[in-house]
């Protein structure tokens, strides 16, 4: 990623004296908890995509791929001239923006447990519900790759969370998940391309086929119990990726009291998949598929299977 790293590199150097730009970004981030700095500057970097996507008069353009640009000349000025001027969108975003990235290699994780836990053992549909789903990506991640041996007629429901649910109709919701890919990842961005047109396509077909609704992370469990009521028959997956690592141990805690209430009622019909970084490792690039669910009359969590990024 010859353009990304240029630019952060060139951030970095800036930072050291006193760039007429920063005190802009700490304004706007005042309110803002960041897990790590890496996650701030993945927000920052997607906001200055997101601009160059938007814009085709940016300066930026010529040096992004993703824009039709070329990936061959340092970006640094061009960068600079962008941030002397950055509109107040670009702050607004850095303000209130929540980046939702989609990886492909780790968007069908969800199914690993649905075969051996639904399909294998028991044949039994079940609801598949999101929190921080963004726009459904994952949610339909076996429309966009078929897995094989996958039965998605035992999905009875796809329902997506977000505070700020993102529209795949809406080319500002679809410019803003791009501009969370490097603009110099081609292949990603096409990856993630294929992603949405696989869930538009299906959409198209079923209206209802991912249903999105506002709703906070830290909600989720009290809208999964009062709106996913456990029934005879049907089970219940939930899933998150990239989500609780955000949070602190005591909002973790939190959080997952509350799922273990709202699973409480399935018995052994519902589970608990997250795909998350290594809790406590702050720059940690390694995702563990986490399962969680009630067994013997006790709220369990077992790690199914590690996967290093990195």
């Amino acid at each position: 990623q010859p353009v990304t790293g240029a630019m952060v590199r060139h951030l970095a150097a800036a930072l050291k004296g006193d760039p007429t730009w920063w005190p802009r970004v700490l304004k706007a981030w005042e309110k803002r908890r960041f897990v790590a700095w890496t996650e701030a500057w993945g927000l920052f970097l997607t906001a200055v995509h997101y601009e160059a996507l938007s814009d085709e008069d940016n300066p930026l353009v010529r040096y992004f791929p993703s824009c039709g640009g070329t990936a061959e000349a340092d970006p640094a000025p061009a960068l600079d001239h962008f941030l002397a001027q950055a509109p107040e969108s670009f702050y607004d975003r850095l303000k209130a923006g929540h980046r939702r990235s989609y990886v492909a290699a780790r968007a069908p994780l969800w199914i690993i447990p649905a075969m051996l836990f639904f399909q294998r053992r028991r044949r039994m549909p079940f609801y598949l519900v999101e929190v921080n789903a963004g726009a459904g990506l994952n949610l339909a991640a076996d429309a966009a790759l078929p897995q094989k041996g996958f039965d998605p007629e035992l999905v009875a429901a796809r329902i997506g969370l977000d505070s700020e649910p993102l529209l795949l109709s809406d080319i500002s919701h679809r410019r803003w998940l791009t501009a969370a890919v490097p603009p110099d990842s081609m292949q990603a961005i096409q990856e993630m391309d294929q992603a949405a047109d696989a869930l538009l396509d299906r959409v198209s077909r079923d209206a209802s086929f991912v249903q999105l609704v506002s709703c906070r992370p830290e909600l989720a469990p009290r809208f999964i119990a009062k709106n996913v009521p456990a029934e005879e028959d049907v089970g219940l997956l939930v899933l998150n990726m990239g989500t609780t690592v955000r949070m602190t141990d005591e909002e973790y805690a939190a959080f997952r009291a509350g799922m273990a209430q709202t699973l409480e009622p399935w018995g052994d019909r519902a589970l608990w998949a997250e795909v998350e970084s290594v809790r406590g490792e702050i720059y940690s690039t390694t995702f563990q598929l986490r399962i969680n669910r009630f067994k013997d009359g006790l709220f369990q969590q077992h790690i199914a299977t590690s996967l290093d990024f990195a």
